[in-house]
């Protein structure tokens, strides 16, 4: 493992985005956002990224990266197929004859926004996706230790307030509010079923609140979880012990890639 180039800490793996794309896996400082100091990995299949602390995200977005290069994901394949043992095995390759890393620091693109808390505990956020032949389309899928989460953002200003049965916005009730995200996860839950059903898991909705002027707001409208900018992520996380693990959360979010759009 090599020492940060700035601080000399220890580093951790972390994915390199460009333009919106993983292009690999990158060497990040452990200090990090307070620290910026980074080196690309050379050969990204000759690290131990479970030894090396890299997060979830990071073995998803490279595996998800490799998947895309071999089948398009508008072209679904069985996502048990390889097994997860194939999926972290070829990460988990080691080699001790290279360094497996360049001391220059890439340049690293893209953010999970509102959920970066989220992917440092174990979560893999899927941006922006749909299934167009259910007609409904999916700001972003969330699977973690708490289980998996269809959320739709919602851009409404204002002071966010809620019943059992209603949302409200600046004291204007917000009719059939929860309505989309209600079909969007019935939609993701059937065409995901077949990976879901084996371990147990169903799919919850949330709505996030992008400009609530409350962004700690938290609640529930039916089924649906409710909340602000860090309202929500923090329902989301939960505080019940996990019931998914990291090979199983990984599984879950390949085989949404290549099932959704």
């Amino acid at each position: 493992m090599p020492a940060c180039p700035q601080c000399g800490s220890a580093m951790v793996v972390r994915a390199q985005w460009h333009s919106g794309h993983v292009q690999g896996l990158n060497w990040i400082c452990r200090r990090a956002p307070g620290c910026e100091g980074a080196r690309r990995i050379r050969r990204p299949d000759e690290i131990r990224p479970i030894n090396h602390d890299a997060s979830t995200q990071a073995i998803f977005d490279w595996e998800s990266s490799r998947d895309q290069r071999i089948v398009p994901r508008r072209e679904p394949r069985a996502a048990a197929s390889s097994g997860i043992g194939g999926v972290l095995g070829r990460l988990f390759a080691r080699s001790a004859t290279t360094p497996d890393y360049e001391e220059d620091a890439p340049s690293v693109d893209g953010s999970m926004g509102y959920f970066d808390g989220l992917v440092e505990l174990g979560f893999v956020v899927l941006e922006d996706r749909g299934l167009p032949a259910a007609r409904v389309a999916i700001d972003d899928v969330l699977i973690g230790p708490s289980g998996v989460f269809v959320v739709e953002r919602k851009a409404w200003p204002g002071h966010v307030a809620m019943t059992p049965d209603s949302i409200y916005v600046d004291g204007r009730q917000r009719l059939g509010a929860t309505d989309p995200v209600l079909r969007a996860t019935d939609a993701f839950e059937q065409t995901l079923a077949h990976e879901l059903k084996p371990v147990g898991a169903t799919v919850r909705p949330g709505m996030l609140f992008e400009n609530a002027t409350n962004k700690t707001v938290e609640g529930s409208v039916g089924k649906v979880l409710v909340g602000g900018t860090r309202g929500l992520p923090k329902l989301i996380r939960g505080s019940a012990e996990p019931i998914l693990g990291p090979e199983t959360i990984v599984r879950l979010a390949l085989a949404a890639d290549r099932l959704l759009e």
